[in-house]
C-alpha cells in the first residue's frame, strides 16, 4: 500500500537553496538536486508555487541510506531526471544511482557499490566514480559518470550498467 509522507513545504518565497545543481521536470513539477544541502526537493509550478523537501538530511546530515523523506541520507546529489513518475537521482559522493518516488519519499539504491571505480554489470555491483549527470531516454538512463572520464547507461528495467559506445568517434589528432 502506497503512502504519503510530512514533509517540510513552504512557498517559493520563503525558500532558500544551497547550490542547486540538477534540475528535470514531469511537466507539473520541477525537481531539483539542493547539492550542498544533500536533499532532493520538488517545486510546484505556478499557480501553486510550493517548494518541498522530499529526501535527505541537509548540511550536516549526508550519509549513504536508503530510506523514506528525511531518513534517506544522500551526499552532495548532482544530477536528476524523471522516469516513469519518479525521480533517478546522481549521489554523487556516495558513488551511486538512486531512485526517489515523490509520492512517498521512498528512496533506494538502483546501481553502484558505493565504493568509487569502473565496473558495468548488474546494478549492485556496478561502479561509479563521483556520477554527476543523469538523462533519460525511453527506458536508458545515460549517466555522466565524471571521474572516470566516461558516459555510463543504465537499462532502467533490468538494472544492468553499461558503458556507452560510440562509433566513428575519436579525439582530435592533435590531442
Amino acid at each position: 500500500a502506497s503512502t504519503t509522507i510530512d514533509v517540510p513545504k513552504g512557498t517559493v518565497g520563503q525558500a532558500a537553496f544551497a547550490q542547486p545543481s540538477g534540475l528535470a521536470l514531469d511537466g507539473e513539477t520541477l525537481y531539483v538536486a539542493d547539492a550542498e544541502s544533500n536533499i532532493i526537493r520538488s517545486v510546484a509550478l505556478p499557480p501553486v508555487n510550493t517548494v518541498t523537501t522530499l529526501a535527505g538530511g541537509d548540511l550536516f546530515e549526508f550519509g549513504d541510506r536508503d530510506g523514506t523523506g528525511a531518513s534517506a541520507r544522500l551526499q552532495h546529489p548532482l544530477g536528476v531526471a524523471v522516469y516513469d513518475g519518479e525521480v533517478i537521482i546522481a549521489d554523487t559522493y556516495n558513488h551511486k544511482i538512486k531512485r526517489l518516488d515523490p509520492r512517498t519519499g521512498k528512496v533506494w539504491t538502483i546501481a553502484g557499490t558505493g565504493l568509487p571505480g569502473l565496473r558495468d554489470g548488474e546494478g549492485a555491483r556496478a561502479q561509479f566514480y563521483e556520477p554527476g549527470g543523469v538523462a533519460v531516454a525511453d527506458h536508458m538512463l545515460f549517466v555522466a559518470d565524471t571521474n572516470n572520464h566516461a558516459v555510463r547507461t543504465i537499462d532502467l528495467r533490468s538494472s544492468v550498467v553499461s558503458a556507452l559506445t560510440l562509433v566513428g568517434l575519436a579525439p582530435p589528432a592533435r590531442w
